[in-house]
């Protein structure tokens, strides 16, 4: 039987996991060290049907954590698991294979609750660090500024990771996470959140997200068909109604990114391909600087590309 925690609790971290044993106790320690108005925070861990060590690992840390285990359903399942064990309403989101910052949950809970009206998802910013926690690059200086989003911003591209603070209630009602998805269910959430309830952004990092993995350009091609599938499911969603220049600005940003991640994998046949798809949505438009594109952003990144291409011992790539 579950242990209540002390009333001060008023946050659950809901950390999905699937054979990430290795990676979990960083995950639920950096957990741990935060107070929420003085008061720890509980920790809901969903079990997503794991074959190593993770039920181990869990029950390692007593009943500080509540394990649930579930047969193996995908990570949008397990959100939507966590959810509805839960004890309370406010909710955080944090995948096993990350962390957050020192302070984070109570600087999340704070700004939220200086918000009116009250965002049903408060979200903010990551870095990016190794398998073994250390800061990749630099990061980009914040500002800890509030700012509000809407659909269409979250329809052109994603702007922030699944670590937010939301409010599972409005959550469920839109019945939570697409099983279906198996990759950009964040964003599919967020969009029809956004759709009929207001969602806010904190201009600061409160999570350390993990970079690690093969196979990148299997990879990038997995990400790009889930974001057209995300995309086409928002274009037929009765409460969005946006121009089609705005669908058409959302796929040309889409291949934009899809070029940058098949880059990353050195596969710049299919990174040249995507940026050229790019440019048959929209051409040359000042209107990508909203997707975070510089405006010859693109025609440099297609030079690099075959640049890259020329250079490499493989000019066509991978494929």
């Amino acid at each position: 039987m579950r242990q209540r925690l002390a009333p001060a609790v008023m946050v659950s971290v809901i950390i999905p996991c699937y054979n990430y044993a290795r990676f979990l106790p960083h995950a639920i320690r950096s957990v741990l060290d935060q107070r929420i108005n003085g008061g720890p925070a509980e920790i809901v861990v969903v079990d997503d049907g794991s074959t190593d060590e993770t039920a181990k690992v869990a029950a390692g840390f007593g009943n500080r954590v509540c394990y649930v285990h579930q047969l193996n359903q995908g990570l949008a399942a397990a959100r939507n698991t966590g959810m509805k064990h839960a004890t309370y309403d406010s909710v955080l989101f944090l995948d096993s294979d990350d962390m957050i910052v020192p302070d984070s949950l109570d600087i999340l809970w704070n700004a939220r609750q200086s918000l009116a009206p009250r965002p049903v998802v408060l979200a903010s910013r990551d870095i990016d660090v190794d398998v073994n926690g250390a800061v990749i690059g630099t990061p980009v200086p914040s500002t800890g500024a509030l700012r509000w989003i809407d659909v269409r911003q979250l329809i052109i591209r994603n702007r922030f990771a699944c670590s937010v603070l939301a409010d599972r209630r409005a959550l469920l009602q839109l019945d939570g996470f697409d099983p279906s998805l198996r990759a950009c269910e964040d964003r599919d959430m967020w969009i029809r959140v956004a759709a009929r309830h207001p969602i806010a952004y904190l201009d600061l990092p409160v999570l350390l997200r993990r970079k690690h993995g093969s196979n990148l350009s299997r990879r990038a091609a997995h990400q790009t068909d889930y974001i057209q599938k995300v995309l086409a499911k928002a274009s037929r969603n009765s409460d969005i109604d946006l121009p089609a220049k705005d669908w058409k600005l959302a796929q040309a940003i889409c291949w934009y990114q899809s070029a940058l991640m098949f880059a990353e994998s050195s596969d710049y046949r299919m990174a040249i391909w995507q940026i050229l798809r790019s440019f048959s949505e929209l051409p040359m438009d000042r209107a990508v600087h909203e997707g975070g594109v510089a405006s010859f952003g693109r025609i440099r990144c297609l030079i690099g590309m075959a640049r890259r291409a020329l250079f490499a011992r493989n000019p066509l790539g991978n494929q």
